[in-house]
């Protein structure tokens, strides 16, 4: 069976097209809220180097709610962005970290930084780089 050759590249073009759009969202994880925000952080999450190891610190803001960053190696910097936030438990004021894991994640750290993921100016969003700290 012969498929004219405009139809082959209709196809493919509409299907690369389907691909880069997977992976923009795919970067755009969680709903992208703000480090401006006050009820979330007293202050802006700092990238701490412990030894060999690497932690996300921050001090809560208000927002008596639990959350947790999440984190992505990502166009060689790793990106982190809050997923979520839960009812139980009052953490508000209290310094918390979670460690970054992960020999790609670990890699894009080290190479590129990082940086907190926001969904405004819509729709890309911008990336606020993070500071790091030797501990």
């Amino acid at each position: 069976m012969h498929v004219p050759t405009g139809v082959v590249a209709g196809i493919t073009t509409a299907a690369l097209l389907l691909c880069a759009g997977c992976v923009e969202l795919g970067w755009r994880f969680g709903p992208g809220f703000s480090l401006r925000d006050g009820g979330l952080f007293a202050q802006p999450p700092v990238v701490v180097h412990r030894g060999r190891e690497y932690f996300l610190a921050w001090s809560q803001g208000s927002n008596p709610f639990f959350f947790e960053p999440d984190y992505r190696a990502m166009g060689g910097r790793l990106v982190f962005a809050l997923v979520a936030t839960s009812s139980s438990g009052s953490l508000a004021g209290r310094r918390r970290e979670t460690k970054i894991e992960g020999a790609a994640n670990v890699s894009a750290l080290e190479r590129g930084g990082a940086c907190w993921w926001e969904r405004d100016p819509e729709p890309a969003g911008t990336c606020v780089r993070l500071r790091q700290s030797e501990d």
